[in-house]
């Protein structure tokens, strides 16, 4: 009998007849169905079906309640930054790039350690004015392995009592070490544990969003294409000189044409800094300080038209002058000293708006038209304000 072999009596194969039965486990693996299959219940009828929630946004236009996400991008092209800044962002339920949030509470699983967060945090508080509470932005500075089950448990178990309505996972390589990130089988069980966890949040609506990094060719995602099989949203990071393009790759329910060209803004007095729109000349309005959205004024010379081939015409919707707007107009009654709504990056281009405009001169440490950042300098060269027919009492 060979080593480590156990061998069933011929008695519990044959019975008193001579009839072969077989094995019970094999026969139980088969077994008779005698009652109603457990997804009868689960079934939804065309009534059911038409009462179902529509999608609902966390962050407008970005990220979906209810859904898994990935950000990758290349070491350095400010995927961290980006993550952070969404997750601040819904803690607080301050807008992101002008768009609306949902305020959930977040947990955000620092993988490769809390080192460098502090910083971070600091410095979009005091960049964005808004001060994040205990329980709104939690660190969990270890991994969690997503291949095995019981760290997925426990995690879930976590996001269940606490009501994490948001969930940031960086980086996924380093939850989900020992596995093989060109397996299709070991990515697909990564994936399927982002919905457990995601089925975890309060009735199912929240947002799991993995990290990853690109592969050697610094384009593509890293691993098996079960990732972005897997995931319903996917956005790409990707460095363009100064600036960084967030660019939407996939969405499961909606357009997924998306696009935001930011900037790393250092904050004085912290040793980190925020995410905000990249503001390069180089558009024919931001050279010219002419707004193409705005209507000339008696004396003013023709607005030379946009190099980029965008319409300058703006959204319906939209029935007063957005603040990149307002700051270009020649007419000065239309610039304001509060701060209204913050111009978005993607604001111009897939809503076809003007895209942003030199902003004025800050006063006091603050821009008097966008709440822009603390400390990040927005003057032009000269010291002047860019804009033209400012008021005196802004340009200084």
């Amino acid at each position: 009998m060979p080593y480590g072999k156990t061998y069933q009596p011929v008695e519990q194969w044959i019975d008193e007849d001579g009839v072969l039965h077989g094995d019970e486990d094999a026969r139980n693996q088969n077994p008779v169905i005698d009652e109603p299959s457990r997804y009868a219940g689960q079934l939804l009828t065309r009534s059911a079906l038409r009462s179902l929630p529509d999608p609902e946004p966390l962050i407008e236009g970005v990220l979906d309640q209810g859904t898994t996400a990935l950000l990758y991008g290349k070491w350095g092209s400010g995927k961290s930054f980006i993550a952070l800044d969404w997750a601040a962002s819904v803690a607080s339920g301050r807008r992101w790039q002008g768009r609306d949030t949902q305020r959930r509470k977040v947990l955000y699983v620092a993988a490769e350690g809390a080192f460098g967060l502090k910083g971070r945090i600091d410095a979009w508080e005091t960049g964005w004015h808004v001060q994040l509470e205990d329980g709104d932005l939690d660190i969990l500075p270890v991994p969690v392995n997503l291949t095995k089950w019981a760290d997925v448990h426990d995690l879930a178990g976590l996001i269940r009592e606490q009501r994490y309505g948001m969930v940031v996972l960086d980086t996924l390589a380093r939850c989900m070490v020992g596995a093989d990130e060109n397996s299709a089988k070991d990515c697909g069980i990564v994936v399927d544990h982002l919905n457990t966890l995601r089925e975890a949040t309060p009735d199912g609506r929240g947002v799991v969003l993995g990290v990853h990094h690109t592969g050697k060719d610094g384009k593509t995602l890293r691993g098996s294409s079960a990732f972005e099989g897997g995931a319903d949203t996917v956005y790409q990071t990707c460095l363009d000189g100064g600036a960084i393009d967030v660019t939407r790759e996939k969405r499961k329910d909606g357009p997924c044409e998306d696009r935001h060209r930011l900037h790393i803004s250092p904050v004085e007095g912290t040793p980190s800094a925020v995410v905000s729109v990249h503001r390069g000349w180089t558009t024919a309005t931001e050279r010219t300080g002419f707004c193409p959205s705005c209507p000339p004024t008696s004396g003013q010379p023709e607005r030379p038209e946009p190099t980029c081939g965008r319409s300058p015409k703006r959204p319906e919707s939209h029935t007063e002058h957005s603040p990149a707007a307002s700051m270009t107009c020649s007419n000065p009654a239309n610039l304001s000293t509060k701060a209204p709504r913050h111009a978005s990056s993607s604001d111009f281009g897939t809503r076809n708006e003007c895209p942003p405009c030199p902003p004025v001169v800050q006063v006091h440490g603050k821009c008097p038209v966008h709440p822009t950042p603390l400390g990040v300098d927005m003057r032009s060269w000269t010291g002047r304000c860019p804009v033209p027919n400012t008021p005196q009492e802004i340009r200084r």
